[in-house]
């Protein structure tokens, strides 16, 4: 009996990042692909875009679970419109690690 080829993590994240991308709210989502098993993370505005977020992702060929950790921010923890939220770090830049601290080197 002749198995089908598994799908490259790789391309199931391809994929996953070009169906979010279609998705307007969820701008917000972070995807990491293992072994065909897809953790989600971040905000989304409602319960109902965070159920069509999962939905979608599960239908994505190759794609063996899917591990929800998005949270439901409707913008009232926050500045800015419903799924909108401004976050203090916006474009998610590790300050640390672009070397726009000075640690206090010698010399």
């Amino acid at each position: 009996m002749l198995m089908a080829a598994e799908r490259p993590d790789s391309l199931i994240g391809d994929e996953v990042v070009r169906t979010l991308g279609q998705q307007a709210q969820s701008s917000q989502v972070l995807a990491q692909v293992k072994d065909g098993q897809v953790t989600l993370s971040g905000d989304v505005p409602s319960s109902e875009a965070k159920h069509q977020v999962e939905a979608v992702v599960a239908a994505i060929e190759g794609v063996r679970k899917v591990v929800s950790h998005l949270h439901v921010d409707s913008g009232k923890r926050s500045f800015g419109a419903p799924g909108e939220a401004i976050r203090d770090n916006p474009d998610g830049r590790d300050d640390a690690q672009m070397g726009d601290i000075d640690l206090g080197k010698d010399g």
